[in-house]
């Protein structure tokens, strides 16, 4: 038996409600008629997207995609501010690697977002595959819709002392230990 194609192992529904894992309200989106049958419709979050359904919700659906799009719009803006100021800057406390003591997540950037241009955005839309852990430049993507944007995020350390003492130690040893193969070869000789 041949296999569906994948319009027809997926049913059309109109949210609702906002979810940051489907998008937001009266957006029409595509999801597995099990989800749809056993989440979405006894919860009251969607309903399906019939002929009847589109037209009794058309109004509020082209409303919803002027505001997505005004909503865009904005995020090029405060994405592209944030490119013209250099990326964001983190500054935390390290131990003597480097590593930082506090991680940093999607959460920590958005309330850096919100610290600096007095914004808020949903820390969902920041995409991180792990979590930073040391001082570095780092590219975070940020998705929205059809926006893609890479920011650039530099973590600074707080206390940089501690990482230059560590320097000096590891120079010092260097210049040791190759005093001490000199000196061995000297006496080889």
């Amino acid at each position: 038996m041949p296999r569906r194609k994948l319009e027809n192992r997926t049913i059309e529904v109109i949210l609702l409600e906002s979810n940051k894992h489907l998008w937001e309200k009266f957006e029409i989106v595509r999801v597995k008629p099990i989800f749809a049958r056993n989440v979405l419709l006894p919860k009251n979050m969607a309903v399906l997207a019939t002929a009847d359904s589109v037209n009794r919700y058309s109004q509020k659906i082209k409303a919803s995609e002027k505001e997505r799009a005004l909503k865009a719009e904005w995020f090029r803006g405060l994405l592209s501010s944030i490119e013209k100021d250099g990326g964001l800057v983190f500054t935390g406390k390290v131990n003597k690697d480097g590593t930082l003591y506090a991680k940093i997540d999607e959460t920590d950037i958005a309330k850096l977002v919100k610290e600096t241009y007095k914004v808020d955005v949903e820390d969902h839309f920041f995409k991180m595959k792990k979590k930073i852990t040391t001082i570095w430049d780092f590219v975070v993507p940020f998705l929205y819709k059809d926006i893609k944007w890479d920011i650039a995020v530099k973590v600074n350390a707080e206390n940089p002392e501690v990482i230059e003492k560590k320097e000096k130690v590891v120079v010092k040893e260097e210049v040791e230990e190759e005093n001490k193969e000199e000196s061995k070869e000297e006496a080889t000789e």
